[in-house]
């Protein structure tokens, strides 16, 4: 995906307790961050992914890298996609109900945008969940946040 020293975003599950240690090393790597306050252990890092591979022994006890499909190194994120992950989960008057990293249960149908509402701008795909018809929003493999009350004639397929 690019070349060796191009900066990809890679999505790191951070234990309890670490944030702060791995927040810090990332800093003083000149890293952009963003952690959903909605999942207060996950953490999207943007470097070279030789970063997270050498990082690796010296840090294995404070997080760990969602992997590519092959499982063998860590899984770059496309910009699109996390720009509209970071947009669904930086509005704090907005609440979104975190569902977890099963990706591929959510992930069905056409994707959608939201084009007007509350959630203008938002990427995604609207899935019946206890009932209810909601925009889900997810990073592959990585995780997935609901939104309820949709108006459908505010979502326009992609």
């Amino acid at each position: 995906m690019g070349r060796p020293r191009e900066k990809y975003w890679y999505a790191l599950k951070v234990y309890r307790g670490k944030m702060d240690q791995t927040l810090k090393f990332f800093r003083e790597h000149r890293c952009e961050l963003f952690s959903p306050a909605i999942i207060p252990s996950l953490l999207f890092v943007k470097c070279q992914g030789s970063l997270l591979e050498n990082s690796r022994k010296d840090h294995w006890d404070k997080y760990m890298f969602y992997k590519d499909a092959k499982r063998e190194h860590p899984g770059p994120i496309p910009d699109h996609e996390l720009e509209a992950f970071r947009l669904a989960t930086s509005d704090p008057t907005i609440q979104a109900e975190y569902l977890g990293e099963d990706t591929q249960k959510y992930m069905s149908g056409d994707k959608v945008r939201v084009i007007d509402g509350p959630y203008k701008g938002y990427e995604g795909f609207i899935h019946r969940i206890r009932h209810d018809r909601k925009l889900v929003v997810c990073i592959q493999g990585v995780a997935v946040v609901a939104f309820s009350d949709v108006r459908m004639e505010f979502v326009e397929k992609l």
